[in-house]
């Protein structure tokens, strides 16, 4: 098996990560003894919350601090692969063009149109393109299930994967195949990137001249950290596995709606590895709106919960601590969305009812606070490698953050869900009912601020100085938001159609 070799760190940060253990440690010890006595239960969500940021940022830490360089391998001769694309209601323009591309890859494999829409059209459009049609009688389980029965119509020792509208470059066979020399290996996954930079998820940056991704910061760097660890797991696209690793688990996992992460559990919990390749293979169509994005998002958090009252992998003896944590930080950071209701939230009820969540004064808050806040900032930028952009990392914490809360319910309701296709091709969505919980978010931070200051005229119910920090609290909230609707509302004018 060929060493992996490590991207080194710069000196630098082992003292930022010194600083940030040190410093953090000391502020969560000193918060435990700031509770507020007449707002106990104000001031235990916000200190749970605190807590959560920071335990957080150590499974962050963890998960990233080294990354593996990784240079593909040639496979061998003669292996037999299928290349599966699975459908439901897309478009026939839209699949051609994966069709077309997957066909090309250079290294010999069958392509099959796997369609559960079961459409003529669909049918004809395989008959011309080459490819192999198959449709199924019924429809359970979804992707997974439409993939499960694609396993029993094919043959091949390998299985691509692809999306509908994720289009592979020609070189995506013989980039990755190479890594199943090693036995062990069941899967090797590949970053999703996409062509409409102008999507709902990019941002242009015009001081530095780059386009940024909302998922830039997980393809980049979370996947290849998880690589670390033996941890990067199945994305739903841009993959090849091995076809017995797969029999060994019963195929692709059914019972939720994240048929990718439960699968790559279950093949960790089997023994087998994953590999993580960096480069990017194939492109596909982001959601023009903020409406799919959000709805992908929900799927996503919805299917986390169920994994983890399925699997309940944290108490699994087949899976390592490394890969526990790994899982754990995947699966909870739909938790955030909770956190940040808490932090959009206590400004505005401290600036309208004068109830602090810290008793202590604004001097020692600052001089604990500050240091920890700022070494968390640098700690952060180090290990995104130029991908955490913190302005826009915040407006879309912002964006999704009661999608997430919401997403968790579903921990504890457990609710009958069903598996939703992405919109790929709506560019303007006419109901912004997603941008509510960020316009209330802005009109309360904003009218919190005016009415403290009214009240503070008035009665002085909470001392200047801290009046002055929370004010800049909540209009640091106010600016995210404004900044978000602003850019919600521009995208749904100038939105493009056609890639």
């Amino acid at each position: 098996m060929t060493h992996i070799q490590y991207q080194k760190n710069p000196a630098y940060f082992y003292i930022i990560l010194f600083l940030f253990l040190t410093l953090g440690s000391n502020y969560i010890y000193w918060r435990l003894n700031t509770l507020n006595p007449d707002a106990v239960i104000y001031s235990y969500i916000f200190l749970f919350a605190e807590i959560y940021g920071f335990l957080t940022a150590l499974a962050y830490t963890f998960m990233v601090w080294r990354l593996p360089i990784r240079k593909h391998i040639a496979p061998k001769k003669n292996l037999t692969v299928d290349v599966l694309i699975p459908i439901y209601n897309e478009s026939v323009d839209l699949v051609r063009k994966t069709l077309g591309a997957a066909v090309d890859i250079e290294y010999p494999h069958k392509t099959y149109l796997l369609d559960d829409g079961n459409n003529p059209k669909m049918k004809k459009l395989a008959i011309e393109m080459g490819v192999i049609y198959i449709s199924r009688p019924t429809n359970e389980d979804s992707k997974a299930g439409n993939l499960n029965y694609g396993l029993k119509h094919s043959q091949g020792e390998y299985i691509a994967i692809f999306d509908s509208d994720h289009v592979p470059n020609r070189k995506f066979l013989t980039e990755t195949l190479g890594y199943f020399k090693d036995p062990k290996v069941a899967f090797v996954q590949t970053p999703q990137d996409f062509y409409n930079t102008n999507s709902f998820q990019h941002r242009y940056d015009f001081i530095k001249n780059l386009i940024w991704s909302e998922q830039s910061l997980f393809f980049k760097i979370i996947q290849r950290g998880k690589d670390t660890w033996n941890a990067a797991f199945l994305c739903g696209s841009c993959a090849v596995l091995k076809r017995s690793a797969l029999d060994k688990i019963g195929g692709f996992a059914t019972g939720t709606i994240t048929e990718d992460i439960h699968t790559s559990i279950r093949l960790h919990k089997a023994g087998y590895k994953s590999v993580y390749h960096p480069a990017t293979l194939a492109y596909g169509v982001a959601g023009a709106s903020m409406e799919p994005f959000i709805t992908q998002r929900i799927r996503w958090g919805q299917g986390a919960m169920q994994v983890i009252r399925k699997e309940g992998f944290m108490f699994s003896s087949k899976l390592t601590i490394a890969q526990k944590i790994n899982y754990l930080a995947s699966t909870f950071t739909y938790f955030d969305g909770w956190q940040k209701m808490v932090f959009y939230i206590a400004p505005i009820i401290t600036l309208l009812f004068g109830v602090l969540p810290i008793n202590t004064t604004a001097f020692q808050f600052i001089v604990v606070f500050l240091p920890y806040i700022l070494i968390n900032y640098l700690l952060n930028t180090e290990l995104s490698r130029g991908y955490g952009d913190i302005s826009y990392v915040e407006q879309y914490n912002m964006a999704r953050f009661f999608a997430f809360a919401y997403a968790t319910l579903t921990l504890i309701f457990n609710p009958k869900l069903s598996f939703k296709v992405t919109n790929k091709e709506t560019i303007k969505y006419t109901s912004n009912y997603f941008l509510y919980p960020v316009i209330a978010v802005y009109l309360l931070s904003g009218a919190s601020i005016v009415v403290s200051i009214i009240h503070y005229y008035y009665e002085r119910f909470i001392p200047l100085d801290a009046l002055i920090m929370v004010i800049l609290w909540s209009a640091v909230n106010f600016c995210i938001a404004h900044q978000l609707i602003k850019f919600v509302r521009k995208r749904d004018i100038t939105s493009q159609n056609e890639h």
